[in-house]
């Protein structure tokens, strides 16, 4: 066995040269979390992100099939980063553009669902090959809410919608937004490989490999560095809330039809924010909170994020949500896990105009004044 360090026939394998340059991103990450924490809590959270981001990407890209990729849920208990919506259900996996899929479904009874597919461009970067929406999607059902729907380079004769693909897919998510995860029964999902000529379960070159190692320093990079490069702007200017749309974020990371209005926070220890809205007609809407790193912490089981349907209105119509660190015993609350600072994430699908979100600074002891 050689000595560490010493040289190996293997050395200039392209997976060999992809795993250092994951190497080489997870060592400037952490420097770039010890960096940019504010405190003790920060540092060890954003070094705890880093390992969640890198073991979704490990699940969901170096382990996916070809032939069978079946979808890897994204927002598990224990995978609340990436700013992914608390209040969604992200249904991803890798495909491989050469070969046809069938997607086969149920829509349960949530109110929205969406297919993005996405590619890599010959500049390397991603990009989106396909889209299908929740309209097209509902059309396809039957009485039960079963649908198919074909990913192939030619119109398929089959029954079913159509999604036209090219061979530089590379990735698909399905996406459905929940309501009431208490009421609601949702969407699932099915992949498969279709036609003569399918992948070779047995054996993965060096390339491919190399491939899908690209992707997770790739993917972790970008995930890691929400906080510098969603929003930059924002920091300068707290409590305040920035519109975005989905192609300006990214539609290969971001819903095609969702508009955004999202907002740095900040407040000292016995301070809270009022944040008053007035809901839009749409099918779904919800606001979320996120650390510093665009992490959802305990989401199943903590305010952190609200929707249209769980939150009490005015009597106007209008919602007044309280962020704070202790229950202030006022409706539609959100926490903030003794956090001083974060991001808020107002997320809004299909809506023809823009309402203001409102924010204002207050003593946690003046909070009574805001019922």
């Amino acid at each position: 066995m050689g000595g560490s360090g010493s040289p190996t026939k293997f050395d200039n394998l392209a997976s060999v040269r992809q795993f250092e340059i994951l190497q080489t991103s997870m060592e400037k990450l952490k420097e770039m979390v010890l960096h940019d924490a504010a405190n003790e809590q920060e540092a060890g959270e954003g070094l705890r992100g880093l390992l969640k981001i890198l073991s979704m990407e490990i699940t969901d890209t170096i382990n996916s099939d070809y032939r069978n990729p079946l979808f890897k849920r994204v927002d598990t208990r224990h995978r609340e980063v990436g700013a992914f919506n608390p209040d969604a259900e992200y249904d991803q996996t890798r495909i491989d553009g050469t070969y046809d899929y069938a997607i086969t479904g149920n829509l349960g009874t949530v109110r929205y669902v969406s297919m993005t597919v996405n590619g890599t461009g010959e500049d390397g970067k991603n990009k989106i090959v396909g889209y299908m929406d929740n309209q097209d999607i509902r059309k396809l059902a039957d009485a039960n809410g079963n649908f198919t729907i074909w990913l192939t380079k030619e119109k398929p004769t089959e029954l079913g919608g159509w999604i036209p693909i090219t061979k530089d897919a590379s990735g698909m998510v399905a996406r459905q937004y929940i309501a009431d995860r208490h009421k609601e029964r949702m969407a699932t999902f099915a992949v498969a490989a279709v036609g003569a000529k399918l992948p070779d379960i047995n054996q993965m070159s060096d390339d491919e490999i190399a491939f899908r190692i690209g992707k997770v320093a790739s993917a972790l990079l970008v995930n890691a560095t929400w906080h510098r490069t969603l929003m930059p702007y924002a920091m300068g200017t707290p409590n305040k809330f920035f519109e975005r749309s989905g192609a300006a974020i990214g539609g290969n990371v971001a819903n095609t039809e969702n508009l955004y209005d999202m907002a740095h926070y900040q407040i000292g220890d016995d301070e809270a924010l009022v944040i008053d809205f007035m809901p839009p007609k749409t099918k779904f809407w919800n606001l979320t909170s996120a650390t510093f790193w665009h992490e959802s912490q305990h989401y199943l089981t903590e305010p952190v994020s609200l929707t249209l349907d769980e939150v009490t209105k005015r009597t106007d119509g209008s919602v007044r949500f309280i962020l704070s660190d202790k229950d202030p015993g006022l409706p539609n609350w959100i926490k903030t896990f003794h956090h001083n600072h974060g991001f808020l994430i107002m997320r809004l699908v299909r809506v023809d105009t823009n309402p203001v979100l409102t924010i204002t600074r207050v003593k946690v002891e003046d909070l009574p004044k805001y019922r």
